[in-house]
């Protein structure tokens, strides 16, 4: 297995996923989208990755995280990512009914469906770890308003903003460009930049702490579903270009980038530079999808670290 492989990440089971190199599961969505798989070889892969949300055993993280022993800061970090799990799990139920609703083709509302159970399979999951780890009311409704409280204003425009891309595509939902718009902000955004470095985050912070092993797997497992999410955004916004919606595609990214790096700001404090790490995974995506050089530079120039001082 050379070192570009993905089999140490793609054949892992449930309960060894907690113990996986972190370089490894922080590469693994890049190298996945690296390849450009077709939504059929992103249904296989589903196929092949299947895990409960139940079968996650979470008592000992809720002892550890009231330990005193731990670092506030690390606890801060947990809870934070959860509670922004809590809200981006469930708000994403509510823009892949209407993506697959809205889906142009018959392999694509293949892998959506896919999805659609990765998405209800990570809800539950996030829902568990909100009551048995920190303690948050059991019931759904009342989790979310915890979860919103301790949200960032970021959060609130950006959950706007799908607000306006679901209606819009409610209203016409065999509008292709609409529909492009939607997958840009869902796969590419949502879940190629907010979710993806959120994983990240949490798996390279306790990658060298020997506990929370069953946020460890949760957090992998969702992570691991990630790259198909992404890998089939990918391909969808490639197509879309090529077939000249890229203006529908930019406009929606010129609204969105600048929130989701907004976002960044809640992983201060952690000792890595997870602003460069968005930069990083934005830029190889929209490179991936075509974009114009040129725009893609317009949109980074400001978060880029070689970018020229404002004066």
């Amino acid at each position: 297995m050379n070192r570009w492989s993905t089999l140490l990440v793609d054949e892992a089971r449930l309960g060894d996923l907690a113990a996986l190199p972190s370089s490894d599961v922080l590469r693994h969505a890049d190298l996945v989208a690296g390849r450009k798989p077709k939504p059929v070889e992103l249904y296989q892969r589903w196929e092949r990755q299947q895990w409960s949300a139940e079968d996650i055993s979470l008592g000992m993280d809720h002892e550890m995280l009231a330990d005193p022993r731990v670092p506030q800061g690390v606890r801060t970090m947990i809870e934070n990512a959860i509670a922004t799990f809590i809200i981006g799990e469930y708000t994403g139920l509510d823009m892949l009914g209407p993506i697959l609703t809205g889906s142009p083709d018959e392999e694509y509302s293949l892998f959506l469906g896919t999805q659609i159970a990765d998405e209800t399979r990570h809800t539950r999951a996030v829902f568990r770890l909100g009551e048995e780890v920190m303690g948050m009311s059991e019931n759904p409704r009342a989790m979310l308003t915890e979860a919103w409280n301790l949200s960032t204003p970021a959060h609130a425009e950006l959950s706007m903003l799908e607000s306006d891309i679901v209606r819009g595509l409610h209203e016409r939902p065999m509008n292709y460009g609409q529909w492009l718009q939607a997958v840009t902000l869902f796969h590419l955004i949502t879940e190629g930049v907010l979710a993806l470095v959120g994983q990240r985050v949490l798996v390279h912070a306790l990658r060298d702490i020997d506990l929370f092993n069953g946020i460890k797997t949760a957090f992998t497992a969702m992570c691991r579903d990630e790259s198909r999410h992404v890998g089939f955004g990918l391909h969808a916004l490639r197509t879309g270009v090529n077939e000249g919606y890229g203006d529908q595609i930019n406009e929606v990214l010129e609204k969105a980038v600048p929130l989701a790096l907004r976002l960044d700001n809640e992983f201060e404090g952690i000792a890595v530079d997870f602003r460069e790490m968005s930069v990083n995974i934005l830029r190889k995506h929209l490179s991936l999808i075509g974009t114009d050089p040129k725009f893609i530079d317009h949109l980074l120039r400001e978060y880029s670290a070689d970018a020229a001082p404002a004066r």
